[in-house]
């Protein structure tokens, strides 16, 4: 006998439930703009370790899609002598996860967030040593190299 779990579809969150749980968790994202049940978009600070920068950013949120982070400040620099930023998608997002790995059934204060915080730790620690330590999907950039 089988679990009828096993087929049980995925609960997908509302944005009302994505705004309340995000209050909760990182009351200093505010929501800025709320277009009924299509998309909500919070702005505030992420600081990812006590040592770091304060770090302005916007995550949009549109049903049935990734949410999408960017830094509004400050501005992200490349660091001398490499070519671009490392795990930026060509709209100018952060690059957090590979395909699939979020969907609508998980917070965005549970995932989005805490993945961003990590994303701006190793963009520090790649602006200060030129490797990406945050590994990902791009291993042929030079900055993945281990050794």
């Amino acid at each position: 006998m089988g679990s009828s779990r096993r087929f049980a579809r995925q609960r997908r969150f509302t944005l009302d439930e994505q705004a309340y749980r995000m209050s909760v968790a990182w009351p200093g994202l505010r929501v800025t703009r709320k277009q009924r049940q299509s998309e909500i978009v919070w702005v505030g600070e992420i600081q990812p370790t006590p040592l770091s920068e304060n770090y302005t950013v916007s995550i949009r949120l549109c049903q049935r899609w990734c949410p999408e982070v960017r830094v509004l400040h400050p501005r992200l620099k490349v660091r001398e002598g490499a070519p671009t930023l490392p795990h930026l998608n060509t709209d100018g997002s952060l690059c957090l996860h590979v395909e699939g790995e979020w969907h609508s059934g998980l917070f965005v204060a549970e995932t989005t967030v805490p993945w961003a915080s990590a994303w701006l730790y190793f963009y520090e620690v790649w602006s200060a040593t030129g490797w990406w330590l945050g590994g990902g999907t791009h291993p042929e950039k030079p900055e993945h190299r281990s050794e």
